[in-house]
């Protein structure tokens, strides 16, 4: 004889709120629980729904395919990454769910559109002109991201963005979006070519308070040009960020260092990560000259590696003899902290990365070793 059947354990919502938020459960497991109960289904759903990362044609067709279905999805959601497959890739009933799900998401803050390198277009700029698929939209966006859309097709979207505070684009030229206000605008990652269009005093004032961009290939009349454009950022700027990139005919990094310096004296970050090999091998001290940073607390500095001879192999041992041993570098940050006494944190890398930290009150410098750097660090400078 069979026994009683016995009905199903009800868990409160409540407690399924606490298991789906608790910090070990990860992204596959969210959606897991939407197959366990209704109640698990419903707190599973609206986490998943905040921030959602989609890659190529397929999986944006079915995000976009739910939350025509289930509108009340799309109102949960904040965030949307939005890795896009070439434009020969999408139809234009796929450009025309895509405008539908950006409709529905009447809450999005947050919205990057980014080309998807694994097809293996590597860094060639983005080439898409459909802008309609943005327009129009309920949204206010705090932060974007394009490296997808020609930014100059953007200008009419970003002037209808005023709330914009972050803004990321990823192109090698000028983007010739100044004629949006962007009012809010405080933090800016983008081209070099873009910091000198958005200098200019005769466009709307800027009040960027964290500043990145990048050099590829420069030289040093390209390079002093741009710190020229920095001066209109000085009463506003604490933290600024440069990449550099086979840009052998560029300054040397100690004298890029005092430009920045001689026109942002009161920042309190300073990132300066040079991509380049050279050639030669620098005998002189690191830094070897007192550079004026009044407010400095961090400086993160990876200079130019040694190339293994002329065929441009990277040797990763760094250009500066005395960055090569640890009484070098250790001589090094003894030097560069003296000289900048409100600095606490120097971050020199290399083939590893060597972390010095100081103590103000005592002078003690102790070193560690990272594993990896925040790439986003000089963006939570406030």
């Amino acid at each position: 004889m069979d026994g009683p059947v016995r009905s199903p354990i009800s868990i409160p919502p409540e407690i399924c709120g606490i298991i789906c938020q608790d910090p070990a459960i990860r992204y596959r497991d969210l959606h897991t629980f939407c197959s366990v109960s209704q109640a698990f289904r419903s707190e599973a759903e609206r986490l998943l729904y905040i921030t959602i990362r989609l890659r190529g044609t397929r999986c944006i067709k079915a995000f976009c395919t739910t939350v025509a279905r289930r509108p009340y999805l799309a109102l949960r959601l904040k965030k949307l990454i939005l890795y896009m497959p070439p434009q020969m890739d999408l139809e234009a009933d796929d450009l025309s769910r895509i405008m539908h799900a950006f409709s529905l998401s009447v809450n999005l803050k947050d919205l990057q559109i980014l080309k998807d390198d694994t097809r293996g277009i590597g860094d060639k700029p983005g080439d898409a002109v459909q802008r309609w698929i943005l327009e129009g939209h309920r949204f206010r966006l705090r932060r974007f991201t394009n490296s997808y859309f020609q930014p100059q097709v953007l200008v009419d979207f970003l002037k209808n963005q005023p709330a914009i505070d972050t803004l990321v684009l990823k192109c090698k030229g000028n983007a010739e979006i100044c004629a949006a206000p962007l009012p809010m605008l405080s933090t800016l990652d983008s081209s070099a070519a873009v910091v000198q269009e958005f200098s200019y005093p005769s466009w709307h004032k800027r009040n960027i308070k964290r500043l990145q961009f990048e050099f590829v290939q420069s030289t040093d009349v390209q390079e002093l040009a741009t710190f020229v454009a920095l001066t209109q950022y000085n009463k506003s700027l604490k933290s600024l960020s440069i990449r550099r990139k086979d840009s052998r005919n560029g300054l040397d990094i100690a004298v890029l260092t005092a430009c920045v310096a001689s026109q942002l004296p009161d920042i309190k970050y300073l990132r300066i990560m040079d991509y380049t090999t050279k050639l030669e091998t620098y005998h002189v001290p690191f830094l070897p000259f007192p550079i004026r940073l009044n407010h400095i607390e961090t400086l993160v500095l990876r200079p130019p590696t040694r190339a293994y001879d002329d065929t441009d192999k990277d040797s990763k041992i760094s250009a500066y003899m005395e960055l090569r041993t640890p009484e070098g570098r250790k001589c090094a940050a003894e030097r560069i902290t003296t000289a900048l006494p409100t600095l606490t944190r120097l971050v020199i890398v290399g083939k590893h990365i060597h972390e010095f930290r100081k103590n103000l009150e005592t002078g003690v410098i102790s070193e560690q070793e990272l594993k990896a750097l925040d790439d986003q660090d000089w963006m939570k400078v406030s």
